[in-house]
């Protein structure tokens, strides 16, 4: 069985053993009178995340370290840097997220061995907590408790007034939208890369593998692509 998880673009190295995910209840129980107890169903809170990433000093052979992202190439065909990556440039990106007070994707996937798709969270959060944990026991690794938060656009909302052909004043609202990343033309595959992991990575999570392995003439999402392969993604 095979897990991957996204922080945006950056691929965590090892998949985290468990993980708990938490709907919070915003419903209300209220006492009516010779009624007794009643509970006033309300929309469910936001969805927490957390679980612990162990971030490795050390290349191990079960570890992914195809983690970065690299947008400097100023090409439509672009790859990823594919070095090896310590803890520290992790634990720097975690701090990042958590002080430049902007939302990002946390994607996490769940295949079974016959390729199927048993699970994909993808969630726009904001980074709550995290710690740098070290201890003996983990060697030279370290591991990072992080705990998410669901974020849900809100702001004021601003109104555009125009006159119809009737001479009327008529007033709409503006929608204001996130900004989404730029997805090229297409993506060239730098290192051995499934096609699930190359759309998760270069689009954060707005490209549909399916949509983008039909229109390649593939079927499986986690059978590796070669390096060179050049992916077409609409």
């Amino acid at each position: 069985m095979a897990y991957y998880f996204f922080l945006n673009d950056m691929m965590l190295p090892v998949p985290p053993e468990k993980m708990t995910l938490k709907i919070n209840n915003k419903n209300k129980t209220i006492n009516l009178i010779n009624e007794g107890e009643a509970n006033i169903i309300k929309t469910p809170g936001l969805t927490e995340i957390s679980f612990d990433a162990r971030l490795p000093n050390a290349s191990y052979p079960f570890a992914n370290y195809d983690a970065s992202f690299s947008d400097s190439l100023g090409s439509s065909l672009v790859g990823n840097s594919f070095s090896f990556k310590k803890a520290d440039y992790f634990i720097s990106s975690f701090r990042e997220m958590k002080t430049g007070q902007l939302p990002f994707r946390l994607i996490i996937a769940r295949m079974s061995p016959q390729f199927q798709m048993l699970s994909d969270t993808n969630l726009l959060v904001t980074l709550e907590e995290y710690n740098n944990n070290e201890d003996a026991k983990n060697g030279f690794d370290v591991v990072v408790p992080l705990r998410f938060k669901q974020y849900r656009p809100f702001g004021t909302k601003e109104l555009v007034k125009t006159t119809n052909a009737s001479g009327e004043e008529v007033y709409t609202v503006k929608e204001n939208r996130l900004a989404t990343k730029e997805v090229p033309a297409a993506y060239q595959i730098r290192n051995e890369q499934s096609i699930w992991e190359a759309c998760k990575r270069v689009s954060g999570g707005s490209l549909n593998w399916r949509t983008v392995a039909g229109l390649n003439g593939l079927s499986n999402p986690i059978g590796g692509m070669v390096k060179g392969t050049v992916l077409h993604l609409g």
